[in-house]
């Protein structure tokens, strides 16, 4: 089991507040003996994400829009891995289910047929057989064989980099990319996905091995219940918006811890919370999260030996599991996956890395965001009303060219910038 992120967290509060620009000044003539704006100004104002629509090319399975939702259940004493049992404790029908397998493993054919059975996608991560010879060329060859002798859509994450799994940078992408050419010859079947701990998401520009051996792009995050939305969101923006636009996002391993051996405290109310919390954060404001994997694990279940830290099971725990089947209602989070999606270009909603501040009544943006997108153009408004000496900020509302309309949500606090060519 995965550890939790907190130095993540500390190492991205460092480069944020390394990185924030000087107080701005209102460039406005104050009426005589009125006080001048506030310094704060921009910064004091609430956020908003903006949203803009743009032009995407859907990567294999990848829905037009919705995640899929999935979960790993193989290891509950509670249901045993029976998806009918999960299902109904969850009351939620899910998309996919995952399966653990090390290379060169008997392949699992009786627990994929049972998934095909019940209409569910298998989700497989396949690791290292034995982390002191990784880079076994010949058991990979046979792996990817017994991929492809089962025909059916499946996803798999290749080989997740870890603090566990600490490889040889370039060994890693020559053998991920070798990887990809044997099952795209024997495999071509399933979806690729390369994934990443939430705590080596420095190793990011490292260990990628390119857009092309690459489907889907995958993240663990595993959550303690003590931390806040805010230091989670930080997380997932490191990650998502250094893929979002060109690749489909899946969280390979999801959990949200309810009791920790650290302090022998149970926090249900804590993670009912950020379980509602963070399914919510996805479907608002990461619109190519596609696809989320709830890893419904007790790391530290004495049974079995495991001599973890964390539970984030959701099945041990009835409020729990309430708040999770409540977090995964929504209609967004979709039961079954789309094997003809892919390859077509649509209208996506692309979340914008930059926020939109809200002050004195008017939506304001940084001079060098790119409104129009990866796909537009830098829109330059007339005048700036904000000028911090390095850095000014302009109205929206003059930002977006004709053509557009800005639609704002106070509830959501999302932007949105709606084209009408």
């Amino acid at each position: 089991m995965k550890k939790i992120v907190p130095l993540l967290l500390a190492l991205s509060l460092l480069i944020i507040s390394g990185c924030r620009e000087p107080m701005p000044i209102i460039q406005t003539e104050p009426a005589a003996e009125e006080p001048l704006i506030p310094s704060t100004g921009i910064y004091s104002a609430e956020k908003f994400r903006l949203m803009r629509q743009e032009p995407l090319v859907l990567a294999r399975f990848e829905p037009h829009s919705g995640a899929y939702i999935g979960a790993y259940i193989r290891s509950e004493r509670v249901v045993m891995g029976n998806i009918e049992v999960f299902e109904q404790m969850t009351d939620r029908a899910h998309s996919f289910y995952t399966y653990f397998f090390k290379l060169g493993q008997q392949f699992p054919f009786d627990w994929v047929l049972n998934c095909v059975a019940h209409m569910k996608t298998p989700n497989i991560v396949v690791e290292p057989s034995n982390i002191a010879d990784p880079f076994n060329e010949r058991l990979l060859r046979d792996t990817a064989r017994r991929f492809g002798e089962i025909y059916v859509p499946m996803f798999v994450h290749f080989y997740p980099v870890s603090h566990n799994a600490r490889y040889n940078a370039d060994e890693y992408i020559a053998f991920f990319r070798t990887a990809r050419e044997y099952f795209a010859e024997y495999a071509s079947n399933v979806a690729f996905v390369w994934v990443i701990d939430a705590d080596s998401l420095h190793l990011i520009d490292v260990m990628y091995p390119g857009d092309e051996y690459v489907d889907w792009v995958g993240i663990n995050l595993f959550i303690d219940s003590q931390m806040t939305i805010e230091d989670v969101k930080i997380m997932l923006d490191i990650f998502y918006f250094h893929f979002h636009e060109r690749k489909p996002i899946f969280i390979s391993q999801l959990g949200v811890s309810h009791f920790s051996t650290t302090d022998h405290a149970h926090r249900v109310a804590e993670a009912s919370l950020m379980m509602a919390q963070v399914f919510e954060t996805i479907e608002l404001y990461y619109p190519r999260i596609k696809a989320v994997n709830y890893m419904s694990v007790n790391s530290i279940d004495p049974a079995r030996n495991r001599g973890g830290i964390y539970n984030f099971s959701i099945v041990d725990n009835e409020h729990i599991t309430r708040a999770y089947a409540s977090s995964v209602a929504s209609p967004h989070f979709l039961s079954r996956v789309y094997f003809g999606a892919g390859g077509n270009e649509v209208m996506q909603s692309v979340a914008h890395p930059n926020a939109v501040r809200y002050y004195g009544g008017e939506f304001f943006v940084r001079a060098h965001m790119n409104i129009g997108g990866s796909h537009g153009n830098v829109y330059i408004a007339p005048g700036a009303v904000i000028d911090t000496g390095t850095l000014r900020y302009y109205p929206l509302a003059q930002a977006v060219g004709a053509g557009s309309a800005i639609r704002s949500n106070f509830d959501s606090r999302i932007i949105e910038i709606v084209s009408f060519r």
